[in-house]
């Protein structure tokens, strides 16, 4: 998190003299969106050298409409064009292949989000080993991919009213109230201004943080068993863990709050026990998760 930190102190300096923006979420007509999705997972082997295992690449279309003060994003799966190990079973990309999936929020939070009772039946239209299928039918991972949506839609709205254009934001997010998260520990966030995307100025802002995940079994599974890390490992199986320092990079139209762009950055460092041994060892995992809003102007409706 040094360079994280280097980077929210350099920004900082802008503060003082930063012009504000406007940021709302209000929508006067729908708006169709494409996305498209991508998630590189790679791991560091024993000679320190990267390798990439999965990439997870799929295309959805969005529906962004508000009715009073709720915001509505219907989203429906149109292609997948996945590839690597874990293409078809990597459980926290699985949410995009959901038929439909509609979430809705007031504010910065989630008020509801639909859907997701479509994820048993999914798991069996995917082709992928039993021995994965039958670990992702826990009911937990379900809960976990809900968890994921209503995480991205708080990052999203995040930001509200009179915004630094530049700067370190973090307190002035404290002291609004927009920064209480259950399961990620927020130690910055830092406004970029406006940038050109998809033929939009969209404002920009990246939240830095730590987070940790007590089973990180897929990422494991990459490392040990698909040839680009080690097999020495495999009797490491136990004692699973990770922490991950992460950058989530978000740019957004001000005035609709409709995203332009995302980037989450993740480096983690992951802990395995052999539970014959008791020896713990570690590895390394860097992730990559981008998602491009497209406006599609000839489908807007009023």
């Amino acid at each position: 998190m040094k360079n994280y930190c280097l980077i929210a102190l350099t920004a900082s300096a802008f503060f003082a003299c930063s012009s504000d923006v406007e940021v709302n979420y209000r929508l006067s007509k729908n708006v169709p969106v494409e996305l498209y999705v991508e998630s590189t997972y790679s791991t560091i082997d024993l000679s320190g050298i990267e390798r990439v295992g999965t990439i997870v690449a799929d295309y959805v279309h969005l529906d962004y409409s508000q009715k009073g003060d709720t915001l509505i994003i219907q989203r429906n799966f149109e292609i997948d064009k996945s590839r690597g190990y874990l293409k078809n079973s990597h459980p926290a990309e699985l949410q995009w292949r959901l038929p439909q999936v509609v979430t809705k929020g007031i504010a910065e939070r989630t008020v509801a989000v639909e859907g997701f009772d479509e994820y048993d039946s999914l798991l069996y239209r995917i082709p992928m080993p039993t021995r994965w299928r039958d670990q992702l039918l826990n009911p937990d991972y379900r809960k976990h991919l809900e968890r994921q949506e209503k995480h991205r839609y708080e990052m999203d709205h995040l930001l509200v009213g009179k915004i630094p254009e530049k700067g370190n934001i973090t307190q002035l997010l404290k002291e609004r109230g927009r920064l209480k998260f259950a399961l990620i520990q927020v130690d910055s966030v830092v406004t970029d201004g406006f940038h050109n995307l998809d033929k939009r100025q969209c404002f920009g802002y990246t939240v830095y943080f730590k987070e940790k995940e007590s089973f990180p079994y897929y990422i494991w599974e990459q490392h040990v068993n698909s040839k680009i890390g080690t097999e020495k490992f495999q009797a490491y199986h136990t004692g699973l863990k990770a922490e991950y320092e992460t950058a989530y990079w978000v740019t957004l139209d001000p005035e609709t709050g409709v995203p332009c762009q995302e980037r989450e950055v993740k480096a983690g460092i992951h802990t395995m026990v052999n539970p014959k041994t008791g020896d713990t060892a570690t590895f390394k995992s860097n992730t990559t998760l981008e998602r491009l809003y497209t406006v599609n102007d000839t489908l807007e409706t009023k």
